[in-house]
């Protein structure tokens, strides 16, 4: 005869895997997408890679848990546009920027928007893994 408490066990038993955060990066250079990912190697966290903002968009669903490496100046929509449309779509992606080309009103703006930090190419290793760090723990 089973125990009062037998379906308390077979609930124990039952596991829901748990989707880790995941890391997109965003940018139009193919070594600087690859160096990235090569950074984030030690985090054993899934990486996904994107020449493009249109290409993100249309591979990554609205809502995926996750935080976002993005470059400013991207050939078709930018990367301020991309993360307005994140914040239109109401996803809370944490987004960190990463641009070659310093410009006080795009780090403003992009501050502004909430961006989780804004690098400059190149830029310091322990600042990166700082940035995505805290963009991990906002979007767990």
């Amino acid at each position: 005869m089973p125990t009062p408490f037998a379906h308390h066990e077979l609930l124990n038993a039952i596991t829901v895997p748990i989707e880790p955060p995941q890391i997109f990066v965003v940018d139009d250079d193919a070594s600087v997408r690859t160096a990235i990912r090569r950074l984030l190697l030690p985090l054993k966290m899934p990486v996904r890679l994107f020449a493009s903002a249109e290409e993100f968009l249309s591979a990554t669903p609205v809502g995926t848990k996750g935080c976002l490496v993005l470059d400013l100046r991207l050939p078709g929509m930018t990367g301020q546009q991309l993360q307005q449309r994140v914040i239109d779509q109401e996803w809370k992606l944490p987004i960190i920027i990463v641009t070659a080309h310093d410009d006080d009103a795009d780090r403003d703006a992009a501050l502004r928007l909430g961006a989780v930090a804004y690098l400059r190419k190149p830029f310091d290793r322990q600042q990166f893994f700082t940035s995505v760090h805290t963009a991990v723990a906002q979007c767990t």
